[in-house]
């Protein structure tokens, strides 16, 4: 049970930080307190003869552990996943042209159940049937697992860079920025890469040979905008470009976002409304009367 808020934390953080690192330290040190408990109850087991006493004991004990120590992890390991998550939402949006496939609207059903589930730890009592302890953690953890397979993890800072913090703290110099910022629109422009469905900052940063921090600091300095919004200025530009096409006007809504690099209709909907003011039907209907 205590290493349940630990699961559920790291569990979390694996969907924007999705590497190979094995169970290293980095990830054994979150099951020190749940170890600890383990071996109190194992080796007094091994070297006291009189177990039925010694069980009742370690009932009252791990019963404590249950009604404290549970619920402190989890209202730090819950803070540290909300944590995560804010951080990294953030930063999506920072490094992905599109909505990554992290869905988290299911974790706030999760979350309030998770405490429920915490709460009723207050009624138990010393002589309850550890049966009320098991189902719960198994539905838990069935739950985590299954979930996962509705998540498409991401990995944020997908290319190992080195660049000076400090130049990013203070701001870039101003020729400098103009420098990136021209190659940046050049080449986005040129190669109308925009249109690529499933672009990072990253795949601009290894063509243009320019760092994806410097990148998103331009963005952010000098445009007033993040990846994700100047890379759907583009497709939207583009996109009302086709609307306003004879040789498109067959098409429907739908493929036109697909054309012009939007995963869904309704973010294409979205993004296009959020830059223009209207919707695409509403644009391409406006333009014909006029």
């Amino acid at each position: 049970m205590l290493s349940l808020p630990v699961l559920v934390f790291l569990y979390i953080r694996s969907l924007v930080h999705h590497h190979d690192e094995g169970f290293g330290k980095d990830i054994w040190v979150h099951f020190f307190i749940p170890i600890q408990a383990l071996l109190f109850n194992l080796i007094p087991l091994i070297f006291d003869s009189n177990v039925e006493d010694l069980s009742k004991k370690l009932d009252y004990t791990n019963f404590f552990s249950l009604k404290v120590t549970f619920i402190l992890m989890n209202i730090y390991y819950l803070t540290k996943a909300y944590n995560v998550f804010k951080i990294n939402s953030k930063r999506i949006k920072e490094e992905y042209s599109y909505q990554a496939g992290i869905q988290f609207k299911w974790l706030s059903f999760f979350v309030l159940g998770y405490i429920v589930f915490i709460i009723c730890f207050f009624g138990l009592s010393p002589n309850a049937s550890p049966f009320v302890v098991y189902i719960p953690f198994l539905m838990i953890s069935l739950y985590l697992y299954f979930q996962r397979f509705n998540q498409n993890s991401i990995e944020l800072q997908l290319i190992d860079e080195t660049f000076s913090k400090k130049e990013i703290q203070n701001g870039l110099p101003e020729l400098k920025r103009k420098e990136i910022l021209k190659n940046l629109v050049e080449f986005v422009e040129k190669n109308e890469i925009y249109l690529k469905k499933d672009l990072t900052i990253h795949d601009i940063s290894k063509e243009i040979n320019i760092n994806s921090s410097y990148i998103s600091n331009v963005l952010n300095q000098d445009l007033k905008c993040n990846f994700v919004t100047f890379i759907n200025t583009y497709r939207i530009n583009k996109a009302k470009d086709i609307l306003l096409s004879k040789e498109y006007s067959n098409y429907t809504i739908e493929a036109i976002s697909e054309l012009v690099g939007f995963n869904s209709k309704s973010s294409f909907n979205n993004a296009f409304k959020q830059i223009s003011g209207i919707t695409p039907s509403k644009f391409k209907k406006k333009n014909k009367e006029n």
